[in-house]
């Protein structure tokens, strides 16, 4: 991810506010210098198909679902702040690309929304289990894990 695509990633995520709360350019930023991977997919021209922000333990990050992997989990972890997938691009595997760059040795931390069945069924089908829950701004959201595989090769 350089500053280039910033303008078209704050696009995309401003569109996916049923899932990801909301970015704008210094957020983006600040995000940005406190993870540990920011990727894009692009389809060339500036076209992103998608991207993923992860944050190592330790930062600095001002959320309380982060603070609950930094107060639930004591291993490492890698934790995925945000994945956004455009509409044209939906459902043409950019999704699972971008899991299988931040999958590797290290449990991968995240949360859905209890009412996100298609992200459920989803991260479900990736080896993600359900570790707790938490209600923040009204809405409960399910606490997720995968552990690494013993044969992954990432």
């Amino acid at each position: 991810m350089t500053h280039s695509d910033f303008d078209s990633i704050i696009h995309l995520n401003q569109n996916a506010l049923e899932g990801v709360g909301p970015l704008d350019t210094e957020s983006l930023s600040l995000l940005v210098k406190m993870a540990d991977q920011a990727l894009v997919v692009d389809h060339g021209d500036g076209d992103i198909a998608g991207f993923v922000i992860t944050l190592p333990p330790g930062a600095e990050y001002e959320s309380s679902r982060y603070r609950w992997f930094e107060d639930t989990l004591v291993d490492d972890y890698v934790y995925l702040d945000r994945i956004v997938v455009s509409q044209n691009h939906r459902r043409m595997g950019v999704a699972s690309k971008l899991y299988e760059e931040i999958e590797g040795d290290q449990p991968v931390a995240l949360e859905v929304y209890e009412t996100n069945d298609v992200s459920l069924a989803f991260h479900e089908s990736r080896g993600f289990a359900e570790v707790g829950a938490l209600t923040h701004d009204g809405k409960t959201n399910l606490m997720l894990v995968r552990e690494p595989s013993d044969d992954s090769t990432n």
